[in-house]
């Protein structure tokens, strides 16, 4: 078309854009509708590194109606279309493999309107449709709708007959089980569920820094395996664990047994934050572990990645807490510290928002004789942090000369980032050293050197105390006399 002038038009609504320069990575364990992809060879039991609601939707589908069977699309949603600030990227581990968890040969009636009618199931596999004499893509199109809840069929040359008999198979979710979730490395070195967050370093050149399973780690066997895999990923790589406490019938409905359940089931891990109960906005629920995550990216974010800053106190998007089951739980923040007292994290409404609530790791208990690193979880991951960092930083030095003006380097290097963390507050104290006693000729003749950091995180300002004092100073200022 000709044009000559200015013009606007109105283009239609794309995703909220998640920052980029994002270093801290949270890895997802669960359940995707992948079913509605044509092609999901790639995304079982594979780490999928997810930039926005629109690129998940493309490699792992999403469904916006079924959190409960497909419990990762939680996770999206809560990433990358929440009401703050969308935050990525995550990498998402889907165990479900709709080739052997299926119920096959379903079949259903299609009314065709104008060409075109719908399958109302959210679980049909999308590259097993079929029509009797008909050939997907060339005679007609299935198509998930944009909320993963049911399938649009398309007749595209006109010749389908209202109604039209459609087949399919179905995938099957409750097959799923926590065995899937925590996977294994078989004989081939094939890896499956947990295990796979093993190869994220090597397929996506990032470290993984965050764990959760949100629909799974009640399950007290995931929330060990969770835990045993986050310590030396690799070999090398620490990742802080985000859990949550079984909100069921089963577990525990109110605060006092939330807290005997958490110690009975050892969620008492200095490198984990249990949280509990759930949250909730209008109908969806949320698990507090998935909240906790998206606090914890954004916060780190706004440092700089660096992840010195709890994310107690930080706004979450919800309305409300809830348990498993959906029913209403309310407390205020005396009973909310009541559960902090106890190394649980949870949610209260405070500063008219709703926050996150709770900055200590599960290995804490007020009053309990602890080691002192282990009371907050900005401390745990700052510490985790500087060995993820010092590594990545010193990895091109493995297998060369190890000099004199070698170790200088790496010395003089080291500290000059541990003073730059001092200086914007990440830290109180930061010094790294070469001893004779840490390296002994036995040790160097094998080529084993080891350097000693010492740090102090900054403490957390758990409580501020404003102490009012009356006085009768002030009467004199009735009698002309100046106040003392």
């Amino acid at each position: 078309m000709y044009k000559h002038g200015v013009y606007g038009e109105l283009m239609p609504t794309t995703d909220a854009v998640a920052p980029q320069g994002v270093s801290t990575l949270p890895v997802y364990f669960g359940i995707a509708p992948v079913h509605q992809l044509t092609d999901y060879s790639g995304a079982v039991n594979k780490p999928i590194i997810i930039q926005s609601d629109s690129d998940a939707m493309s490699k792992v589908g999403y469904n916006d109606t079924n959190w409960t069977e497909f419990d990762l699309c939680e996770a999206i949603y809560a990433h990358f279309k929440n009401g703050i600030q969308p935050i990525g990227p995550i990498v998402l581990v889907n165990v479900l493999n709709p080739d052997t968890m299926k119920i096959p040969a379903q079949t259903a009636s299609v009314a065709l309107v104008n060409g075109q009618g719908y399958i109302s199931n959210d679980k049909v596999i999308l590259k097993s449709v079929a029509i009797a004499g008909k050939a997907l893509g060339t005679d007609f199109s299935a198509s998930y709708t944009t909320d993963g809840a049911k399938v649009l069929i398309k007749d595209l040359k006109g010749t389908l007959v209202s109604p039209v008999t459609v087949t399919f198979d179905k995938v099957d979710p409750s097959l799923v089980t926590k065995t899937e979730i925590i996977g294994a490395t078989d004989a081939n070195g094939v890896r499956t569920g947990l295990s796979v967050v093993s190869l994220i370093y090597q397929t996506l050149n990032q470290v993984p820094t965050i764990l959760d399973a949100p629909n799974w780690s009640h399950i007290p066997d995931v929330d060990a395996a969770l835990k045993s895999i986050a310590q030396k990923i690799n070999g090398h790589w620490y990742a802080w664990v985000n859990s949550n406490l079984d909100a069921t019938a089963a577990g525990a409905k109110t605060i006092a047994t939330a807290q005997t359940w958490k110690t009975a089931n050892n969620y008492t891990g200095s490198g984990e934050a249990p949280c509990w109960p759930l949250a909730k906005n209008s109908a969806r629920k949320f698990h507090l572990s998935t909240l906790a995550t998206v606090a914890m990216q954004q916060t780190d974010f706004a440092n700089d990645g660096i992840p010195f800053e709890t994310p107690s106190n930080k706004a979450i998007d919800v309305t409300g807490l809830c348990l498993a089951d959906g029913s209403d739980i309310t407390f205020d923040q005396v009973q909310a510290n009541d559960l902090n007292s106890k190394g649980i994290r949870t949610a209260t409404f405070w500063g008219g928002r709703w926050v996150l609530w709770g900055p200590h790791t599960g290995a804490y208990e007020y009053g309990k004789d602890m080691d002192a690193r282990d009371k907050f979880d900005s401390s745990v991951r700052m510490l985790y942090y500087l060995l993820n960092d010092f590594q990545i930083k010193n990895g091109i030095t493995v297998d060369k000369p190890m000099t004199r003006a070698r170790v200088e380097t790496i010395l003089n290097n080291y500290q000059e980032y541990l003073d730059s963390l001092i200086g914007r507050g990440a830290l109180l104290y930061g010094i790294i050293q070469f001893t004779e006693t840490s390296n002994p000729t036995s040790d160097i003749v094998e080529g084993d050197f080891v350097f000693d950091m010492a740090t102090t995180v900054a403490p957390v300002g758990k409580s501020l105390t404003a102490k009012v004092q009356y006085t009768t100073k002030g009467i004199t200022t009735l009698f002309g006399g100046e106040q003392a």
